[in-house]
């Protein structure tokens, strides 16, 4: 009996002191850490990405938008269409995107020229005003020049995760931008 429990505390101690396979250990215990850091920061990477393209739509469809003297429906739906080129590799079928021209009138009040919208509805007069959806109003205080004109560019893209797309379910980038039009004073649209 002493024998055997002598046996066994020199296996014992034999075991502890054995350090063959404690890499292997250790590998086993940090490795799903490792990996789920590594997909994560792929899936940041990608979504940040996915906005900067967001961002870069937005304003390329105000930039073409500005360089027109006047305009009708079809070019607008042409500018949307290509701006929304620049969303490759992300689907641009996830984009609802708004382009619109907003006159400051001599009071400063802001109305709707005209409005395109692709997947989604025109900008309206009324939305202009609703405290509601804009609580500060869609045209800052700053840009509310008297009798001047902007264009105003909108995009809501939804972007759903690559990795974990179930779990965290898609997640919604939305840009604008104003600018002025740069070789007229106003962009007319005749059938918008």
């Amino acid at each position: 009996m002493i024998a055997r429990a002598a046996r066994a505390l020199r296996a014992a101690r034999a075991f502890v002191q054995d350090r063959r396979a404690v890499g292997a250990i250790e590998f086993a215990m940090t490795a799903p850490f490792l990996i789920l850091l590594y997909l994560g920061g792929y899936q940041l990477m990608d979504a940040i990405s996915a906005y900067r393209k967001t961002s870069m739509t937005v304003r390329t469809m105000a930039d073409v938008t500005t360089q027109f003297t006047s305009m009708q429906a079809a070019d607008v739906d042409n500018v949307m269409a290509a701006a929304t080129s620049v969303m490759t590799p992300y689907a641009a079928s996830n984009a609802v995107t708004r382009v619109s021209e907003i006159w400051i009138n001599p009071g400063t009040q802001p109305k709707v020229k005209w409005s395109r919208s692709k997947g989604g509805q025109p900008l309206k007069n009324s939305d202009l005003n609703n405290l509601i959806l804009f609580p500060n109003g869609v045209v800052p205080a700053a840009l509310r020049v008297p009798d001047t004109y902007l264009v105003f560019a909108e995009i809501s893209y939804s972007y759903t995760p690559i990795a974990g797309g179930k779990l965290i379910g898609p997640i919604t980038f939305k840009d604008q931008l104003f600018m002025n039009p740069r070789r007229s004073n106003d962009i007319p649209c005749s059938d918008c």
